[in-house]
């Protein structure tokens, strides 16, 4: 019978693989993220040459962000089923999380396709209101739902995890204890890395641009440990 902690393990390790497809997509045939940085009609240019299977491809991304639900869900089973202490506001910033990422995405599969119909072949107002629009929307269901409030939430739960695999039942071992420290590191790491996110509306705050590069660690830190729980199931 599938343990708690395999089966959290599995869905981490199917998460961490598939939010890579879409995400390999995006950059093979949209040129993400860096595209999001050009001006907004290159971009409504670019998003309306990948025609219908770009969407289809910003779908499935949303779609893996929603899927974190189970992740979160049944890695709180996991840690209590494990004698550890899983406080109600990691289970809700995971849970959390999820969904404000997967509905941030999601302007890419109902919003944005009228945008750039109108911004690009609309007449000069249409097409400036649609630049308006598509500016407005990036900023806030883009950068400060999608990215602030739920890659924020996400570090929350990263920072539960930390802690439940440094001390406690969980903390088995110098590979759970590294693990934990690894998870205790990338939080904050990912704060830091948000100060760019204020950069897209105020200039004056430092660019540092590592948010990706933590996001990457921190797929990487999901998928080993997904991959020890797989392995260990709930052995003492």
């Amino acid at each position: 019978m599938t343990t708690t902690k395999r089966k959290a393990g599995a869905a981490m390790v199917g998460f961490a693989v598939a939010a890579n497809i879409p995400f390999a997509l995006l950059v093979d045939r949209f040129g993400y993220d860096d595209v999001l940085r050009e001006p907004p009609l290159d971009v409504l240019r670019a998003f309306e040459a990948g025609g219908p299977e770009l969407i289809l491809i910003w779908l499935a991304f949303a779609l893996c962000a929603l899927a974190f639900l189970w992740v979160s869900a049944w890695t709180g089973d996991a840690v209590r089923a494990g004698g550890g202490r899983w406080p109600a506001w990691a289970a809700t910033a995971g849970a959390a999380s999820a969904v404000v990422q997967a509905a941030g995405l999601s302007r890419w599969v109902f919003v944005v396709p009228g945008l750039a119909e109108r911004g690009l072949h609309g007449d000069a107002m249409s097409s400036a209101g649609a630049v308006a629009v598509y500016e407005a929307l990036n900023q806030f269901a883009g950068v400060a739902i999608g990215e602030w409030l739920g890659q924020t939430l996400l570090a929350a739960w990263t920072l539960a995890m930390g802690l439940a695999l440094v001390r406690g039942p969980l903390a088995r071992g110098l590979w759970s204890r590294l693990l934990g420290a690894a998870a205790l590191i990338l939080a904050p790491l990912w704060i830091v890395g948000h100060v760019e996110l204020l950069a897209t509306s105020n200039p004056a705050f430092p660019d540092f641009q590592i948010a990706q590069w933590v996001f990457t660690g921190w797929l990487v830190w999901l998928l080993a440990l997904g991959i020890t729980w797989t392995v260990q199931g709930d052995a003492k």
